[in-house]
């Protein structure tokens, strides 16, 4: 049974690149032959141009072609030819006019139907397609070609049932056909249809085990409905089949890179570099991946290797801008930030990236120039002003950095109200979060609630917020439920958060559920990733409820390592001293 090859359901397959038009298993005496009773001078002509075309001489067969269909224009074997010449040529309206002609010379020529149909597919001329693959029907009911691109141009015009029908009913007199179940998983994949086109892929692999697209189109759908799992076994399964899959192992690599497997990324990933030399996109994975080990200097490297051969790639140079502050390589930071600013002066990230890399040197001045540098060059741009009010909010200069924030806030709602696409839901987020902040900080509590309420409003998913919310009502000591349910919200987005735990664990200890508290406090510091002033807290936590329970020498060791992570904290110093365990003494 002749094996057919999958029509892809967004480019039509074409078999016009066939030599000879369907004569492929004519010999150049057989064709001069079969052309024996027509014109001598026209025998002439489409002999030489035969010969022509065996040796490779394109140009001088057409031309020979072009003759031959001068004294005899009724040979469809010369219009076959001629179309085909000119098909290579790039001339596919001249092709569609010698198939035409040919056909109205053999109107039952199965061979050159389907040809003129496969061209028409290949324009997205589907209609016109169909109606040749019918007329092909009309004349050889069981023509399997015929009926399996005429399946594939009913898909492309969106009648995905027909399209289906026709497929099954191809399956009732060939049941083996994997090309059939590849093009029923692909329609059944554009019609969020995940489980059947999983079926139909699964199918066409066990029925032609080496059919790669099958096994990438099923590796797609795995990954479209979130199964990682499945996905990685699948591709690993296609390059077991080709090892020189390109595509399979840069879908690895994404698929272990975004599980975070890096080691298994890299190796992908440089699998894949090695088969495609060209592309070096994916040495942004690599460098990306390395980033993620803390192996800096490889990560360099690899986005050099970019930036080589792209000078003006703005990302590379933010990626390597990045990996350099992570080395303190400061001063190779600040080369690429202005680099990216030479070209592009009105770059606001740049700009932003900038005065946060002066900040992290202690170069207060120039964060504020650089602030002031890309003001200058994006007036009231909402990311600045938000930079200048933070910058003004360390300086501990409140009223400052209270009118920036609400500028930013202003001018983003403004975005927001007329739909613009300027609008940024994080910037104004993060406005309205750093004011709500700055608004506890001077003690104006209620405002600052509202500011972080409005956070939540905007971004329900904002964890940080729901937070502060809780820990401050908790703080305060009052509306202990609403603190409860806010944190609780907190710890489903984050549940591992420490701080989130804490907080949770206050709200108990405020409502004197000091077991409760007392198992969030040791939770969160189970969770612990830092090792910063903000985690004594946790520990001054634990020493309080354990003092409520009763457990003295428990709570001056817990002090102890209080003032381990902030020793300028006096306060834990008195407690030691008050809590000590007796036997000490």
């Amino acid at each position: 049974m002749k094996k057919l090859k999958p029509f892809q359901v967004f480019v039509a397959v074409l078999f016009l690149l066939l030599p000879v038009l369907g004569r492929a298993a004519m010999t150049l005496e057989d064709e001069i032959r079969e052309t024996s009773q027509v014109d001598p001078r026209a025998l002439w002509h489409f002999a030489n141009a035969l010969y022509a075309q065996h040796t490779g001489d394109v140009e001088r067969s057409l031309v020979e072609f072009q003759q031959a269909a001068r004294y005899d224009s009724k040979s469809s074997a010369i219009h076959d030819r001629l179309a085909y010449h000119y098909y290579v040529e790039g001339m596919d309206y001249k092709s569609v006019e010698e198939l035409q002609k040919s056909i109205e010379l053999a109107p039952n020529n199965v061979d050159t139907r389907l040809l003129l149909a496969n061209l028409f597919a290949s324009q997205g001329e589907f209609g016109k397609a169909q109606k040749e693959y019918q007329k092909i029907l009309e004349i050889s009911p069981k023509n399997l070609s015929a009926r399996y691109y005429l399946a594939g141009v009913i898909a492309n015009q969106n009648h995905i049932e027909e399209a289906l029908q026709k497929y099954q009913e191809i399956l009732l007199d060939n049941p083996n056909e994997a090309a059939v179940y590849y093009n029923m998983g692909l329609i059944y994949t554009r019609a969020n249809q995940a489980g059947k086109a999983e079926e139909t892929f699964k199918k066409a692999i066990s029925l032609d085990p080496n059919m790669e697209s099958a096994y990438t189109s099923l590796g797609l759908v795995y990954e479209l409905n979130q199964k990682p799992k499945e996905a990685i076994e699948t591709y690993q399964a296609l390059v077991k089949i080709n090892p020189e899959n390109d595509r399979a192992f840069l879908a690895l690599g994404e698929l272990y890179y975004n599980q975070k497997d890096d080691e298994k990324a890299l190796e992908a990933f440089n699998h894949y570099a090695g088969l495609k030399k060209d592309d070096l996109s994916v040495y942004d994975y690599i460098g990306l991946s390395y980033f993620r080990l803390k192996k800096f200097d490889l990560a360099i490297a690899a986005f050099q290797k970019i930036l080589d051969k792209q000078p003006a790639n703005a990302l590379v140079r933010y990626r390597l801008a990045a990996t350099y502050g992570e080395t303190q390589d400061y001063p190779k930071a600040e080369e690429q930030l202005l680099a990216i600013l030479k070209d592009d002066g009105k770059s606001v990230d740049a700009w932003v990236r900038l005065a946060l890399l002066y900040d992290r040197e202690k170069k207060q001045l120039q964060a504020e120039k650089a602030i002031q540098d890309g003001l200058k060059a994006n007036p009231n741009h909402p990311d600045l002003i938000l930079m200048q009010a933070m910058s003004y909010h360390e300086q501990n200069n409140f009223k400052q950095a209270e009118a920036s924030y609400h500028k930013a806030i202003d001018i983003e709602l403004n975005y927001k109200n007329k739909r613009s696409p300027d609008y940024n839901l994080g910037s104004l987020t993060q406005a309205y979060f750093n004011l709500g902040v700055l608004l506890d900080k001077q003690g104006r509590f209620n405002e600052a609630m509202d500011s972080m309420k409005k956070v939540v409003q905007l971004q329900p998913d904002n964890a940080d917020a729901y937070n502060y919310i809780g820990y401050s009502f908790a703080d305060k000591g009052i509306n202990l439920d609403e603190a409860r349910k806010d944190v609780e919200t907190a710890l489903k987005i984050e549940p591992e958060n420490s701080y989130y735990l804490d907080s949770l664990g206050w709200v108990f200890y405020q409502k004197a559920q000091y077991q409760d508290a007392r198992q969030q406090f040791e939770k969160a510091i189970k969770f612990l990733k830092t090792t910063v002033k903000d985690d004594a807290v946790i520990y001054e936590h634990l020493a309080e409820t354990l003092i409520k329970l009763g457990l003295k020498d428990e709570a001056a060791d817990k002090w102890e390592k209080a003032s381990k992570l902030d020793p300028e904290n006096k306060k834990y110093l008195e407690k030691i001293q008050k809590d000590k365990p007796s036997s000490s003494l």
